[in-house]
């Protein structure tokens, strides 16, 4: 039996800034002891545990639409996924999100649908009996997130390319609740074949080496005071990093051998 989804893991709709820095664990580890005064462990972790893994298998057209986006830093972006929590589940179904993240620079908006697991690969195309089944009872909100995919899903021929998976240890401000967090991803690695979100933890190749961790520091307004001093103090940069593009890249590069 799977950990219950927190109402925070189940929100469907987001609109916040993202920043993201390449540290090294030990930087990491650092950064988590300055910022353990004003920020906890997400609630929904698995007790005795402080991190989660995230698998997401993305979807890009056959020129590689949203890759070259990125790659070419076109400003407003939209990439499709499907984004899978291991053990999580709400009573006794396991479930996936099917998901839109659009950007606009640093700005960042979600939408998403909780589905089935087993049917996530029906539901992402309109034309399959359980897409239309499951668009018949969808909230109004779901309807129009699933008219956004199938528009995109159709309009590009988009198929899956790749699979990210990583362990996030994510911590919320104990002051902006609901409005700073800041996550930690590491072992973050990926591969182009089988893509079977239960076995997603096996295999592959990293994205970046196991002895960094990606930060991300997501608000939806500002960074609090005491938050600029410490990425300030610990002279962390900035970086314009992609999983999904640099995952594509990674395989990429290792299929040349």
């Amino acid at each position: 039996m799977g950990e219950t989804l927190s109402a925070k893991m189940l929100q469907k709709y987001f609109n916040r800034f993202e920043l993201k820095y390449t540290i090294s664990i030990p930087e990491r580890d650092n950064v988590i002891s300055n910022i353990i005064p004003f920020m906890e462990l997400d609630p929904h972790i698995k007790k005795g545990y402080n991190n989660y893994e995230v698998r997401s298998i993305y979807f890009d057209s056959p020129l590689k639409r949203a890759y070259y986006e990125k790659i070419f830093g076109i400003k407003a972006r939209v990439k499709l996924r499907i984004r899978y929590y291991p053990n999580f589940q709400v009573g006794d179904k396991e479930l996936v999100f099917i998901e839109l993240k659009r950007k606009m620079n640093e700005n960042v908006s979600k939408s998403r649908v909780l589905v089935p697991f087993e049917d996530a690969f029906d539901i992402i195309d309109s034309h399959t009996p359980k897409a239309k089944k499951f668009y018949e009872t969808a909230s109004k909100e779901d309807k129009q997130s699933l008219n956004d995919v199938w528009y995109l899903y159709n309009r590009y021929n988009l198929k899956p390319v790749c699979l990210v998976w990583y362990q996030r240890s994510p911590y919320i401000s104990k002051i902006e609740k609901g409005r700073f967090r800041i996550t930690f991803d590491t072992n973050v690695r990926v591969r182009n074949y089988n893509f079977d979100l239960h076995t997603g933890g096996t295999g592959g190749n990293y994205v970046v080496p196991p002895q960094l961790s990606i930060m991300e520091i997501k608000f939806t307004s500002f960074i609090p005071a005491w938050a600029v001093h410490i990425i300030q103090r610990n002279n962390v940069i900035q970086e314009k990093m992609s999983k999904f593009a640099s995952g594509l890249e990674t395989v990429k590069i290792l299929s040349l051998f």
